[in-house]
């Protein structure tokens, strides 16, 4: 049977049903083709990089380290750690001996570049001990506390707290390793005559001469 474009026509013309379902599924498998083709560009099918460890690194090295294994580099998120240098990674995701894409982003989590701020929140003087005052800074991160006695009307309240020259008050933001300085009261000054009776009483006790 000799097979030709007039044999073709024929069987189209006496099977239309039979000859459309045929390029439909042609067309359909050229679609496919097409899309695995684009799928394969565009996930870069057969590019992989395996993630190097970057942990303990500081933020430039872990960044060149990745870009020479065709990956990049995003800081997800910061803490503040005073036993290392600002910028060290201290994790990363994905870890170290993964395989991924290529050009993948490697997110990682560094050391804060910059000391953490806190904020004052609650007043440090009035009617506030030094003990209370020095919890709470405690609480918020200040470590470095130093106390400076000054005369009060009554012993161990804060009379003042500043960091440097600058007052502390509700609502001011300082760095977590600012040096704090609280003025505690140490009572009132002792006087050596209290009343006038005391003083008359002095007097006639002592030895000295009153004249009139």
């Amino acid at each position: 049977m000799k097979f030709n474009l007039k044999t073709l026509d024929n069987f189209r013309r006496n099977h239309p049903v039979i000859t459309h379902l045929v390029l439909i599924i042609a067309t359909g498998l050229v679609v496919l083709w097409g899309v695995l083709m684009f799928l394969d560009y565009w996930t870069l099918h057969g590019e992989t990089s395996v993630v190097p460890e970057i942990k303990q690194k500081s933020y430039r090295e872990a960044k060149a380290l990745l870009a020479a294994n065709g990956l990049n580099i995003e800081i997800s998120d910061s803490i503040y750690d005073r036993s290392m240098a600002p910028g060290m990674v201290v994790e990363s995701w994905p870890k170290a001996g993964a395989v991924v894409k290529a050009d993948r982003q490697v997110y990682v989590t560094v050391t804060a570049f910059s000391p953490k701020q806190v904020t004052i929140s609650m007043p440090l003087t009035g009617n506030v001990s030094s003990r209370q005052a020095i919890s709470y800074l405690r609480g918020i991160g200040i470590t470095d506390v130093r106390l400076v006695y000054v005369p009060s009307e009554f012993p161990d309240l804060v009379m003042g707290a500043r960091y440097g020259d600058t007052p502390l008050a509700v609502g001011s933001v300082i760095p977590v390793t600012s040096t704090v300085t609280l003025e505690i009261g140490n009572g009132p000054a002792e006087e050596e005559v209290d009343t006038i009776d005391e003083a008359v009483e002095t007097i006639f006790d002592s030895d000295t001469d009153v004249y009139e």
